[in-house]
Formats: structure tokens, C-alpha cells, sequence
């Protein structure tokens, strides 16, 4: 698996990918493993290349949420480098991240000014999309935030699958599993996506692209395309439809 799969490492000046690429370890990750937890130390910092991994907020009361998911586009453990992290990293979806030890890394990155520049304009990125991500939160309906979850997910990833339930994808977002389910269907008969159990195949991106929501593209960087007319008779059908209103709210 070529380490320039993941986009920090793609762009690196020879010099300084040799540098970094030199200590890395390949590893397997597996869905559902924590690679640290709230409060721990992280004892190395992942790029992913083909593994999903899970920003994960845990309340005192049980209560969990992901915050941000990174990819191949970004790196797991930057945040915790000086002390414990502020959050639990999960793997949401399996495959291969490359790893170098914490003090290994530190000791890198006085060497690799083009890495550091990297990763600061990456972890600028993250800060916007959070913003956005809140702003989607209050303002926009369950199945555009859905839609627009299921978009990132697809562009931190190296397949147009994701591997999970319905009461995960509730669990994850801070639904009712109802809403995520209703949601669902409705993608399926307007055949944006193929729902098996335990498993979401997207068979349209152009038809998720048509539906979602503004915080998407403002997140990407990228202009908003015209809408196509398989975007406009979705939100015809959604304005009729009452399940489709923002009177589905996240659970408290």
C-alpha cells in the first residue's frame, strides 16, 4: 500500500517523504478498535490509507458522538502529542494506516517544515468543517446531515461502501434510529443507494451531491455545483414529505 494514498504524505517534497516514510509501520486496523481512549496519551500518530477512524466524544452519561472522522485526507494522534487526549479515536471502518511512534514524529518534524505546514493547513480544515458540522446540526434536516455525513465519509475512503447498521449510523450522528432508517429508504427507492444489513452501497454520488447541503461544499473548499434536475425532484418530494421536516430532531 503506497503511504501517498493518504493526501499529507502525497505532496511532500522527496527529501522530507523519505524522511518520514523511513519509520513508519504498516498496520491492519479493525472496525470497532480504540487506537486511544479520552484522557490517554496516544502512543503513535495514524495516516490512514484506507482506514476510517472516528473522533469520538464520550458524555458521563454514557452518551457518545462523532465529532469528526479522519481519512486519508488527515492523520489520528497530532491532537494529543503534548498531553492526554480530549477525545476517543475509534476505527469506524477497517483497513491498513500507517503509524510512527509519538517521539519518533516529534523528533521528525524540525526536519520536515513542508510536513508541519501540511498538517497545520489540515488541522485549519478540520476547524472549519466542526463549524460547519454545528451549523448543520441546528439548521438543516435529518437526511441532508445524513447525506452529508455519508459524502465525507465516502471522500476519506478508497470504496463507495459503508459498513454499518442503522443503529450505528443513529448512534454515531445523534439520532433516532427511526429517522436514520426512514431516511434510508427513501435514498433506496430513489436508487442514490443500495441498503443491506449491516452495509450502504452508494450507487449515485451525483444524486447525493444534487440533495445535500451548502456545509458540505463550504467544508470541501470547493464551489457549489448547479443543481441537476435529480437534485430539484428530490426536494420536491421532500418538502411533501413529513418525514422528511425538521420535526425529526436528535435525540438530547
Amino acid at each position: 500500500m503506497n503511504p501517498r494514498i493518504n493526501a499529507l504524505l502525497a505532496g511532500l517534497p522527496e527529501s522530507e517523504y523519505q524522511t518520514i516514510t523511513a519509520h513508519m509501520e504498516l498496520v491492519s486496523l479493525s472496525k470497532g478498535q480504540d487506537l486511544f481512549l479520552t484522557g490517554q496519551i496516544a502512543s503513535h500518530v495514524y495516516y490512514p490509507v484506507g482506514a476510517l477512524i472516528s473522533m469520538m466524544m464520550d458524555m458521563p452519561d454514557g452518551f457518545s458522538v462523532e465529532t469528526y472522522m479522519v481519512g486519508r485526507s488527515h492523520l489520528i494522534g497530532w491532537a494529543a502529542l503534548e498531553g492526554p487526549s480530549r477525545y476517543r479515536a475509534n476505527v469506524r471502518h477497517s483497513g491498513l494506516a500507517y503509524r510512527i511512534p509519538i517521539p519518533v514524529f516529534k523528533s521528525l518534524l524540525p526536519r520536515c517544515p513542508a510536513h508541519e505546514r501540511a498538517i497545520a493547513d489540515a488541522m485549519r480544515r478540520m476547524i472549519m468543517q466542526l463549524a460547519h458540522g454545528v451549523v448543520c446540526g441546528k439548521h438543516h434536516s435529518v437526511e441532508q446531515q445524513l447525506i452529508r455525513w455519508m459524502l465525507i465519509s465516502l471522500d476519506r475512503t478508497l470504496e463507495p461502501v459503508i459498513a454499518m447498521t442503522h443503529q450505528e449510523i443513529a448512534e454515531r450522528l445523534g439520532f433516532r434510529r427511526e429517522a436514520i432508517t426512514l431516511a434510508l429508504g427513501r435514498l433506496t427507492m430513489m436508487g442514490y443507494i443500495d441498503s443491506r444489513r449491516g452495509e450502504i452501497a452508494v450507487t449515485s454520488r451525483e444524486g447525493l451531491e444534487a440533495m445535500v447541503c451548502d456545509c458540505y461544499w463550504l467544508g470541501q473548499e470547493k464551489p457549489k455545483p448547479e443543481l441537476r434536475e435529480v437534485g430539484k425532484a428530490f426536494l420536491r418530494g421532500a418538502t411533501a414529505d413529513r418525514g422528511f421536516q425538521r420535526t425529526v430532531s436528535p435525540v438530547a
